[in-house]
């Protein structure tokens, strides 16, 4: 279980998603993506290492679509989930 914002950082930042300088206190409203990916990857189960491809599914979302997006839509997009 990855548990807080900061070990996002290093996925993030290689899908090219723009990264708070402090990922503990952050406007969402300046980092969609990055607020998405925490909201969506943060404290649950998750195989190893599929948050690198989650980071780049949500990084290609546009700003319009990821302020909209559900997680219907991430996972039509092939983010990966444990149910």
């Amino acid at each position: 279980m990855i548990a807080f914002p900061g070990m996002l950082v290093p996925a993030a930042e290689k899908a090219g998603m723009p990264v708070p300088p402090d990922p503990d206190d952050f406007s969402r409203e300046k980092y969609p993506h990055f607020q998405v990916f925490c909201t969506a990857q943060l404290g649950r189960a998750v195989t190893h290492g599929e948050q690198w491809e989650n980071a780049e599914i949500i990084a290609k979302f546009t700003d319009e679509e990821i302020v909209k997006a559900t997680l219907e839509d991430l996972i039509a997009k092939g983010f990966h989930i444990i149910t």
